[in-house]
């Protein structure tokens, strides 16, 4: 029987701190599930229970009638609780609050996450420090994205930190978007699981998004140039559409006006970064 997890075991007799639980096989490893673990509910001796498992104050596997929010095989999101010095406590949903270590967070402690924000992870069973909450990678938040439409170009939206670095953030929507915030792209760094508003500047094949914190009057044009560099960059340096395209065609590609488009495309051929066909059908990255 492993901590982390949720497993059927069966009531077997009553002490006088709660009541003793076995798989019905193993009589030798008896759990403990405290009173204190019981609810509301007042268990029968040779009930069946699905309990989850953790480590009590004294690193014993215990059990508990409280369901997680999540354990070694489910991600969700839990609330930050304590903030201390090597690391802070999240609530899982049972009585014993969960670890993440220090480790496992920016080593720029001023953007750790602060009481009351959420997170995103799933549980970690190390035998030497007990149960640890660790925070979800892209594979786990792949499973709860959901593809951005194109004509959220433009717009802002509200967005949570889920992994900061040097190149930049990582953020999910509350729709489930996810994004990328390039370092250039905000003047104070926001900490991790910080709520924020930001622009999105470009929408990507795959359904993710591009965002900015900068404010658009700032850099209108130059958001649009990247849009531009960003395509022909992920596409071998060939785009379908140059000054002759019809504003649709552009509205559909790029998520900008014909205006725009020809504005920025004028400021890179300015700068000798790409070229137009003869039919200013096709622009392409000079090489």
């Amino acid at each position: 029987m492993e901590a982390g997890k949720m497993t059927q075991l069966t009531v077997i007799r009553e002490s006088d701190i709660g009541y003793i639980l076995n798989d019905g096989e193993n009589k030798v490893n008896e759990i403990l599930l405290h009173y204190n673990d019981c609810g509301d509910k007042k268990p029968n001796i040779g009930e069946n229970l699905s309990v989850f498992l953790y480590f009590d104050h004294k690193k014993r596997i215990a059990a508990t009638l409280y369901k997680p929010k999540v354990t070694v095989f489910d991600c969700d999101w839990v609330e930050v609780v304590e903030v201390m010095n090597f690391g802070v406590f999240v609530d899982i949903g049972i009585r014993k609050d969960i670890l993440l270590s220090g480790d496992d967070l920016p080593l720029n402690q001023n953007l750790w996450p602060h009481k009351g924000d959420l997170l995103y992870g799933y549980l970690l069973n190390d035998n030497d420090k007990g149960l640890l909450f660790q925070l979800g990678e892209r594979d786990e938040f792949l499973e709860i994205k959901q593809d951005a439409p194109k004509d959220i170009y433009g717009k802002k939206i509200t967005v949570r930190v889920i992994k900061t670095g040097k190149i930049g953030l990582n953020v999910i929507s509350e729709e489930g978007y996810l994004g990328f915030i390039h370092h250039t792209k905000y003047k104070e760094e926001p900490h991790l699981g910080e709520i924020i508003e930001a622009r999105v500047i470009y929408v990507k094949d795959n359904g993710e998004i591009n965002l900015s914190l900068i404010p658009q009057k700032e850099i209108a044009i130059k958001d649009d140039t990247e849009v531009i560099l960003e395509y022909l960059n992920t596409h071998l340096g060939n785009m379908p559409l140059g000054d002759a395209s019809s504003p649709e065609e552009i509205k559909s590609l790029l998520g900008i006006s014909k205006s725009a488009f020809k504005r920025a495309i004028g400021k890179l051929m300015k700068e000798k970064k790409i070229t137009q066909n003869k039919e200013k059908k096709i622009t392409s990255l000079i090489k």
